[in-house]
């Protein structure tokens, strides 16, 4: 089963010590023929869902993770990462969208260089490039009240989720990027973000997915840290010594 997580992390840098990975995502690169996939988390199948990391509830701005690339192609072309969507549309009546299968929201993802000036585990460097695209997010399905928790809702394999995975997918072409990076993932919520909306909304109830296994491609150089940009002190185990929203 799914569940959201909204633990501290540690300083400036956010290193989290979880039991799971960094988020999932795949990255593809220009080949001469066909894209190559150059990093990858995502699992195949993708399951109703998968553990997740929540924005609002976390009191995050922004949230990633650092990755190696694999082989030599750096020519990037798109990025895919796995959100997980808690939102039902029956929560949101007046929200645009709540009639259909899916609401609209732009998300954000920055790529990072890595600066290892700082010791380990490294900080975000300079910005490489980054992309705000609106997606179409489905709605999580109804809720089932033969779920042990009935506020979950009964996928085809019989078990009952919390969220509802899904992909989004980020054009980066004519993108270059080093052997590794760190990237984020930023969205607004009701009280967090860049620019917060102020109000409630579907929004706050989205996560970003992230990944049980290590990578099937490429590679995790610091597995179970992620990094955490909040305004809050107390998104940080050191209580927002080393600086927040950064």
């Amino acid at each position: 089963m799914s569940i959201e997580r909204s633990s501290a992390v540690n300083g400036r840098r956010a290193m989290r010590n979880i039991a799971l990975t960094l988020p999932v995502l795949a990255c593809s690169s220009a080949a001469l023929a066909a894209p190559v996939i150059i990093y990858s988390s995502i699992p195949a199948p993708l399951p109703p869902n998968v553990p997740s990391e929540p924005f609002q509830a976390g009191h995050a701005a922004e949230f990633g993770g650092l990755v190696q690339f694999a082989g030599t192609i750096r020519g990037l072309t798109h990025v895919t990462f796995v959100m997980s969507d808690w939102a039902k549309a029956t929560d949101f009546p007046s929200f645009p969208g709540a009639s259909g299968p899916t609401w609209s929201y732009p998300l954000t993802l920055n790529l990072y260089n890595v600066d290892n000036s700082g010791g380990n585990p490294p900080q975000p460097g300079t910005l490489i490039a980054t992309r705000t695209q609106t997606f179409a997010i489905p709605w999580r399905p109804a809720s089932d009240p033969t779920c042990s928790n009935p506020n979950n809702w009964r996928a085809g394999d019989g078990n009952c989720y919390g969220g509802l995975a899904f992909l989004v997918t980020f054009d980066f072409t004519g993108t270059t990027v080093p052997n590794q990076i760190i990237f984020g993932l930023a969205f607004n919520t009701q009280t967090f973000g860049a620019n917060p909306v102020g109000m409630g909304g579907p929004y706050d109830s989205l996560n970003a997915g992230l990944a049980q296994v290590p990578p099937t491609i490429g590679s995790n150089p610091f597995p179970g840290t992620a990094f955490l940009n909040s305004p809050d002190n107390s998104g940080y185990n050191d209580g927002g010594a080393g600086g927040t929203g950064t």
